[in-house]
């Protein structure tokens, strides 16, 4: 169903006025689905998601060697944010702003994850 979900990811970006959306599996934070706002225009990196998902396995891993748990994290400048958070069951969603978006409130953002967990744990099967 990553059809389903790409296409409701589709409808979340365009709701929440994200430039991209990414759904991580939660184990392996692995990428299960994603949507851009922009037409493939070609990202100069290829290998972004698995840079990402290498670089929060590794947060995780210092968080539980603290006796943390990672919850989620964001990274933001003037010109780009990013925000990932626990969304259903097993999975991370990460939202992506730039230009003006960079500029929205961290609360917007966690209350635009909110309001979309339950109608996307309809489309992603728990474990």
């Amino acid at each position: 169903n990553v059809g389903i979900l790409e296409d409701q990811l589709s409808h979340f970006c365009n709701i929440c006025g994200a430039n991209e959306v990414v759904l991580f599996e939660k184990a392996t934070f692995l990428v299960i689905a994603n949507k851009s706002k922009l037409a493939d225009t070609g990202h100069y990196d290829s290998h972004r998601f698995e840079r990402i998902s290498n670089l929060v396995k590794q947060f995780k891993l210092s968080c539980s060697k603290s006796l943390s748990q990672f919850q989620g994290m964001e990274v933001r400048n003037n010109q780009f944010s990013s925000f990932i958070d626990a969304f259903t069951g097993n999975t991370y969603i990460m939202v992506i702003h730039t230009g003006e978006g960079a500029k929205m409130p961290t609360s917007l953002i966690q209350l635009n994850i909110a309001a979309a967990k339950k109608h996307f744990e309809t489309f992603i099967p728990q474990a």
